[in-house]
């Protein structure tokens, strides 16, 4: 089997990522074990970033399906799946290895399965979903090909899965790096084991076998920087720059509510975003 190699793109405490040859995405070597992830995910990470995207998600979701079964892998505190229950006719599933998030989440009225992915590929061999959500995952798991793969074997026929990773060493991000001299923030060993960009992401999914049905990117959050609004100087200040985003996207939903999206698809047409969400197809 070809090992891992690429050039170096960054040190860091804990690793080197490197612009891998072989997976074709920048990735952390020497790579974490899997028991060392599970460990650190089931008492240490306590993240709770509130996604601004899950109500577009939703509409889009629904051109394709009206209802339905939906699997949230990573599903956190359930307010992604709140959505898909608000639409009637769908049932939700959740996987979350935290407790304190799954706990929450249940008392929302979700089933949710407390486990690691490796597990849920195990205990769940033959169970299909219409509709699968994988939000801010595969940055954190070791093999994102072999996860990807696997996922398939879950996915109706003519079911859609949607992928939402961080778009990171985009154009914004080294524009401030540059400007100011400073180290890419957006690294964070062992939280972040994968780091993709627009093309990155892309190679990964179809070289797993699925077709890219729809591309979109989040409103490009290092624009507050790039403007003076420096949040990481001032993190008091990102929450201002958050409410204006939100802001922004509800009196855009107001006037139609399909404009986020529409923007979003320009956004990912450019590669220049906070995030990138891909509906998947299988092939």
């Amino acid at each position: 089997m070809k090992k891992c190699k690429g050039k170096t793109v960054f040190k860091a405490k804990g690793g080197r990522l490197v612009d891998c040859e072989k997976c074709g995405y920048i990735h952390v070597l020497p790579m974490y074990t899997e028991a060392e992830l599970e460990e650190f995910y089931k008492h240490e990470f306590s993240e709770s970033t509130p996604s601004p995207n899950w109500k577009d998600k939703v509409q889009n979701i629904c051109k394709w399906k009206k209802g339905g079964t939906v699997l949230d892998i990573g599903c956190w505190e359930g307010t992604q799946l709140e959505y898909f229950i608000k639409k009637k006719g769908w049932k939700c599933t959740g996987i979350e290895l935290n407790k304190k998030a799954a706990r929450k989440a249940r008392r929302k009225g979700i089933e949710v399965q407390e486990m690691s992915v490796r597990e849920f590929f195990e205990k769940f061999k033959g169970r299909k979903w219409d509709v699968i959500n994988v939000a801010y995952v595969l940055e954190h798991i070791i093999d994102p090909y072999s996860f990807m793969v696997s996922l398939k074997d879950h996915l109706k026929k003519g079911g859609i899965a949607i992928i939402e990773v961080p778009n990171e060493f985009n154009p914004f991000q080294l524009a401030y790096l540059k400007k100011h001299k400073v180290e890419p923030y957006w690294v964070s060993l062992p939280t972040h084991l994968n780091y993709f960009n627009k093309e990155g992401i892309e190679k990964l999914v179809k070289k797993a076998g699925w077709k890219v049905a729809h591309g979109e990117m989040s409103f490009p959050m290092e624009m507050f920087l790039l403007m003076g609004d420096d949040y990481r100087k001032k993190p008091v200040m990102g929450k201002t720059c958050y409410k204006k985003l939100l802001k922004m996207q509800d009196t855009l939903r107001t006037f139609d509510e399909g404009l986020v999206s529409k923007f979003h698809s320009s956004l990912f047409s450019a590669g220049i975003g906070r995030s990138t969400m891909l509906y998947l197809k299988k092939k």
